[in-house]
């Protein structure tokens, strides 16, 4: 929202030895690759999340010495990791994937990524599934880690292949459960009632399946076998700004709710009009008879009138009415259904993506929504959201008319990317994963609204200008200490992961992500743009999408940044590609992002 404030093969640690961990040892770069420093590999200590990163990629120098050793390990043993001898390009990309990871698990090569074992029991890995990758030329394979087939939270091996399967990379983020007894001593019927029992919202909880999973409690620093009931929608018992979906996380031994963190973010033919901006308007429109229907049927985009009434308390009659000519198209109509069309070509045309869901799904929007817990008059509410299906807008009075939240091209932006996150990496809402989610809403949402301007450098980095009352606007992605937010890690703020706590920051935090997305598009190398503002979209787009996962951390978004920037631009000369990726890892270190 935009408030203010198939088992994996075993490595050195399994007990029985597999032709996969042969050849490799055979392999003739093997020595050096296993003497090369542990310093020079990408991989990070365990983070607060609990999860150990680790990264591999063809074009990164550290990456080169075990890529080629894994390589002549295949060729020395063509059979290795590829069943019947049959080469990558005559797999399907999946099976592929797999045979890669197994292969860097078990290999000498890469010595810090070993198959974590917990409670004497190896890692296993379930196939989230295969994307094609328009931007890059590439195919992606998702693998969630599991033990015993319970899913570790947050984890996430991304590996991407070219278009004969040859291994680009591997991406991942692992954890190790130890300490935790893998029966749960609750029924999933008690984890419910739990929740039903917990404060703060009353739930609607017909239909949610919860679902174990080992869970890393940060606040507790340790690992807890537990029940999670995902998008649980809400209504708020007590006034003040809410969710509308809510994940809870429940201990599968105590039944005590570990933690509740909203799921949806919280502040926020031819046909023409005048926008909330006075501004003309050219979109698209249903024509029937003598009346035009605000749908473009071509970008599958809608947009509905709510009638001020209540998205949170009223969620079941979303989306409203649909908006029709005649009468006028209100000012507040035109900006939602122009701008949400304006997104829809921007996903479409420079991301490569099929609308929000990536599957031409309807872009719904409802003007006229009030959440009366956060309204002073029951008709102005300042603030919008993705609600896990939908866009919703509020307004506020500007002299005798209402204004809505919807003419604000950057927020509609950053409110439909959550909608995004949502639906690929699904940044959890609390702490920096949460200010990742935050950040990259605010990128895109300011990348859309200037995408007109080729030279960032004259860019509008003001997010929200003119919604509120005063006009003053939400953030500066230039400058987030504008506006109270941040701008180094050595500024980052410690807050309680809770409502009244900002969710640990989620807003506050952003600036220094921001800042750093600010320094990428600005960045220059021999007096000119290093980038041009489409390609830092993609790059951002390809990490948010392929590389980052519930619980990703600042340091992991460096980390899928450059291995996107690298995927993107690996046809470049090798001098070009070091260049721009100087820059990134510059833009990173400036704020402390290490």
């Amino acid at each position: 929202m935009i408030m203010t404030t198939a088992k994996s093969a075993p490595r050195k640690t399994a007990a029985k030895k597999t032709t996969a961990k042969r050849a490799v040892k055979k392999a003739p770069a093997k020595k050096t690759a296993a003497k090369r420093p542990t310093a020079q590999f990408r991989q990070g200590a365990v983070a607060s999340n609990g999860l150990k990163s680790f990264a591999l990629h063809s074009l990164d120098a550290s990456s080169k010495p075990a890529v080629n050793a894994m390589a002549a390990a295949r060729a020395a043993q063509p059979v290795f990791a590829f069943a019947g001898g049959a080469g990558p390009q005559a797999m399907d990309p999946e099976t592929a994937a797999r045979g890669y990871l197994e292969q860097a698990l078990a290999s000498d090569a890469t010595p810090q990524f070993a198959l974590p074992v917990a409670n004497k029991v190896p890692s296993e890995f379930k196939s989230l599934g295969t994307e094609a990758i328009p931007l890059t030329g590439t195919t992606t394979v998702k693998f969630r880690q599991t033990f015993g087939k319970i899913p570790v939270y947050g984890s996430l091996v991304t590996v991407e292949l070219d278009m004969q399967n040859q291994l680009i990379g591997i991406n991942s983020a692992l954890g190790t459960p130890i300490g935790v007894k893998p029966v749960a001593s609750i029924s999933a019927a008690n984890a419910v009632s739990a929740v039903k029992a917990y404060p703060g919202y009353s739930k609607k909880l017909d239909g949610v399946v919860p679902r174990l999973n080992y869970y890393y409690d940060n606040g507790a620093s340790k690992w807890r076998l537990v029940f999670i009931l995902e998008d649980v929608p809400v209504v708020p018992d007590k006034k003040g700004p809410s969710p509308v979906l809510m994940d809870y996380v429940v201990d599968a031994h105590t039944g005590k709710v570990v933690t509740a963190t909203p799921r949806t973010p919280t502040a926020a033919t031819s046909g023409t009009g005048i926008d909330g901006l006075g501004e003309t308007r050219t979109f698209e429109t249903d024509k029937t008879g003598n009346v035009n229907l605000m749908k473009d049927s071509t970008l599958n985009v809608q947009t509905f009138d709510f009638g001020f009434r209540d998205p949170v308390t009223g969620e079941a009659l979303l989306p409203g009415k649909p908006i029709k000519n005649p009468p006028v198209f209100s000012p507040s109509a035109v900006s939602a259904h122009a701008n949400a069309e304006a997104v829809s070509l921007f996903l479409r045309n420079v991301l490569k993506r099929n609308n929000i869901d990536n599957q031409g799904g309807l872009m719904r929007s409802s003007i006229n929504c009030v959440d009366r817990s956060d309204s002073p008059d029951g008709k102005q509410w300042v603030n919008a959201f993705w609600n896990g299906r939908q866009m919703v807008y509020g307004q506020r009075l500007a002299g005798t008319t209402f204004l809505s939240m919807s003419v604000a091209l950057d927020v509609v932006g950053h409110e439909m990317f959550h909608g995004v996150t949502d639906k690929t990496s699904r940044l959890e809402y609390a702490k920096q994963s949460g200010a990742l989610n935050e950040s990259y809403s605010d990128i895109f949402g300011i990348i859309i609204a200037n995408n007109a301007n080729p030279n960032p450098v004259t860019w509008n980095w003001l997010i929200g200008a003119g919604l509120t009352p005063s006009g003053a606007p939400f953030r500066d992605m230039s400058d987030p200490t504008r506006f109270n937010q941040p701008d180094n890690m050595k500024s980052f703020v410690v807050l309680p992961n809770t409502p009244n706590g900002d969710n640990g920051g989620v807003h506050i935090n952003s600036g220094i992500h921001n800042k750093a997305a600010f320094n990428v598009l600005v960045a220059k190398k021999a007096g000119k743009l290093a980038f041009k503002p489409q390609e830092v979209a993609a790059i951002f787009y390809l990490a948010l999408t392929q590389r980052l996962s519930r619980t990703s951390q600042f340091a992991d978004s460096r980390r899928a940044v450059l291995d996107s920037a690298r995927t993107l631009f690996r046809a470049l000369p090798a001098a070009e590609l070091a260049s721009r990726i100087t820059a990134i890892e510059g833009a990173f270190s400036a704020v402390g992002i290490n």
